[in-house]
């Protein structure tokens, strides 16, 4: 199947006139992706719509000539992690020969793609693609893509606040407040987006019961059940910034809430959009992507990051937290993520490791590298 490319310029738009790309296969228009091509040459400048254009173009190629093993045919709505990475591995690594600088290009247009389809209503969701593209004959791949991987989602406290929480900028204190807690709790306590919503979570009545109104607070950790995926519930370490955060906002602005979950709207009914926090980090980083003094590549880690991402963030952070206090990160960060797999949570325990230069931890884990390397790619290769 031939997909072809084709540029249409003098497209009037308003007061603009643009030029973009139009994806034809048999001479009919692809109209998701084309639309999508339009959509970033109406925002962007053309230099992003050319450099888009080729990449999409291939992904969709790929997609149409595809049949999987029981012979149905790939579809862009319901592509599997497994079947992404084997086309960035065996087709844009192994048969193209890209360099790791324009398979990232290529990730760019195709995660601003599904966020794009997402965003106008042609998917339901954001798929968690893991973009990884190493080769699985060879695990010692397995701890140089982690650290690749890890550098470009991981972001500091500090950066957190001046780049992400700095951003909220909405209609009110009380919603300023609350949605600035949406972000902590991504951030420093692991949440995902679904979960912040969820009338399990954040209750107000527990909240209050652990938190009551006292006069000199000392600053304190807080241990709390959050309810999640596989609907079991995991005790999360809520840290002392977090905790000063949700009492702030319990005793202050959301004072006149009195039962349900603290993430709410102003008069107290309820959020049922599990895809609220998602939507909400998007729209705080994408602001700050505005600023004329970012780089090219900042600004491509800032677009390729999300809320669910910030889990990532808080497990590499819960790991340097037990080392800290002398626990065991091994024992701890499955119970506080809610993880199931132990290679899932060796890549946070090496990342740590590299941030914080602990030679005997590395040296540990990359004698460990065969096995769980050969575990985490027997694991894809499931499905």
């Amino acid at each position: 199947m031939v997909i072809k490319c084709k540029k249409v310029e003098g497209i009037e738009f308003g007061l603009h006139t643009l030029t973009s790309y139009v994806l034809l296969q048999d001479g009919l228009p692809l109209v998701v992706p084309t639309a999508f091509l339009f959509n970033t040459a109406k925002n962007n400048k053309f230099k992003t719509v050319r450099t888009y254009q080729n990449p999409i173009k291939q992904f969709f190629t790929m997609i149409e000539n595809s049949i999987r093993a029981d012979g149905s045919i790939s579809d862009w709505n319901s592509l599997t992690d497994n079947e992404m990475s084997g086309y960035l591995y065996g087709y844009l690594r192994q048969k193209k020969k890209l360099k790791d600088s324009s398979i990232q290009t290529h990730i760019a247009a195709i995660s601003e793609f599904y966020r794009y389809a997402y965003d106008y209503g042609f998917t339901t969701h954001i798929p968690d693609f893991s973009f990884s593209y190493q080769d699985t004959g060879d695990t010692s791949t397995f701890l140089r893509n982690i650290s690749i991987e890890m550098h470009d989602i991981y972001f500091t406290e500090q950066e957190f606040e001046d780049k992400l929480v700095a951003q909220v900028r909405s209609k009110g204190d009380f919603i300023n407040e609350r949605n600035e807690l949406i972000l902590a709790l991504g951030y420093q306590a692991g949440f995902r987006s679904g979960e912040v919503v969820l009338e399990e979570n954040m209750n107000i009545e527990k909240l209050r019961q652990k938190l009551p109104e006292v006069e000199n607070r000392l600053p304190s950790t807080l241990k709390f059940d959050v309810y999640g995926k596989g609907s079991v519930y995991r005790t999360v370490i809520f840290p002392v910034t977090l905790v000063d955060r949700i009492y702030k906002f319990l005793w202050g602005r959301a004072r006149h809430i009195k039962n349900g979950n603290l993430i709410c709207m102003k008069n107290g009914k309820r959020i049922v959009s599990d895809t609220f926090a998602t939507k909400l980090f998007r729209k705080c980083a994408d602001h700050y992507c505005l600023r004329p003094e970012i780089t090219a590549t900042e600004r491509l880690r800032w677009k390729n990051r999300s809320y669910h991402k910030g889990r990532k963030c808080f497990a590499t952070n819960a790991v340097s937290l037990c080392m800290a206090l002398k626990m065991d990160p091994w024992v701890y960060v499955p119970q506080w993520m809610g993880h199931t797999q132990k290679s899932t949570t060796f890549k946070y325990i090496y990342f740590d490791a590299l941030l914080n230069k602990r030679e005997a931890v590395l040296t540990k884990l990359s004698l460990d590298d065969t096995k769980y390397g050969k575990h985490h790619y027997a694991k894809k290769g499931r499905g």
